[in-house]
């Protein structure tokens, strides 16, 4: 599990993340509230997460917990905007928690996740989408690179390749 550097961002509570879900037409089962109460501890820690490490996590405690299960609850909180789903280059799927400002720079090599605290004005971003003709239903921006750690280890390895230099 990779940590999130945090800008203003708030996270959702499991008992929010139920009312959320009940509002929206599912019923409160014992299963989606020990999902719920997992997203909610994640995103508190603000530990951002695979789908399968969520659900090994909860077989840990709760071996009757389904792969599919998880992974159409994770759907589902997407669509209600208390998760993010980050996709990296390589295919890897990382899961972030909270109503934030959906704004990331990502590492591609480690998978840190970064939220960004912009000031980014959404009237500014609403109307350079209305000038290219498309009507804005949400924002997100995501920064995809590598963090001052991996840039290091990158330009060592370049530097290795270029010189011959063995490895220390």
């Amino acid at each position: 599990m990779t940590g999130t550097t945090r800008g203003h961002h708030e996270t959702p509570s499991a008992t929010e993340i139920i009312a959320e879900l009940e509002r929206i037409g599912f019923r409160s089962t014992q299963r989606r509230y020990l999902i719920a109460e997992q997203v909610a501890q994640l995103g508190a820690r603000g530990i951002d997460f695979t789908g399968e490490e969520l659900w090994h996590m909860l077989r840990a405690n709760y071996p009757g917990t389904g792969r599919m299960t998880v992974f159409r609850m994770l759907d589902v909180l997407i669509k209600l905007g208390i998760v993010d789903r980050l996709t990296f280059i390589d295919g890897t799927e990382r899961y972030h928690v909270g109503y934030g400002t959906h704004h990331y720079v990502k590492c591609e090599s480690c998978h840190k996740v970064v939220e960004l605290d912009l000031t980014l004005q959404s009237d500014l971003l609403n109307e350079a989408a209305h000038q290219s003709g498309f009507m804005p239903l949400g924002q997100r921006i995501e920064i995809d690179g590598w963090c001052s750690d991996c840039q290091k280890e990158q330009s060592t390895r370049v530097l290795r390749r270029r010189f011959f230099l063995p490895r220390s």
